[in-house]
């Protein structure tokens, strides 16, 4: 017997966490809010009507700007500054939500 039959081969591949995976999924999805709420403004202001607002879509822009350099960081590093940084992922998105959306 060779010694690749008795012995498990070693993971080439690096673990991802469960929380960087969804950080990285709720990045995703503040950049299409982004496209979502520049798509309905400019739609409105060919109808003209108002619309969100510029400002909105400025907003929605930086916390989707943000929200991918954090996930970016969240990739390439590890340990508790991955940790940090996909947490900050989840705060930005909760903020952006709070701001525009809820309140």
């Amino acid at each position: 017997m060779t010694k690749t039959m008795t012995e498990p081969e070693p993971r080439t591949t690096p673990r991802r966490s469960v929380l960087r995976g969804a950080s990285g999924a709720v990045a995703a999805c503040v950049v299409i809010l982004l496209l979502a709420v520049l798509a309905s403004q400019i739609f409105f202001q060919l109808q003209g009507y108002p619309g969100l607002g510029w400002p909105a879509v400025a907003g929605h822009a930086v916390a989707a700007v943000i929200a991918v350099l954090l996930q970016r960081a969240a990739d390439r590093r590890a340990g508790v500054v991955s940790a940090l940084a996909c947490l900050a992922v989840l705060l930005d998105a909760a903020a952006t939500l709070w701001l525009f959306w809820w309140s």
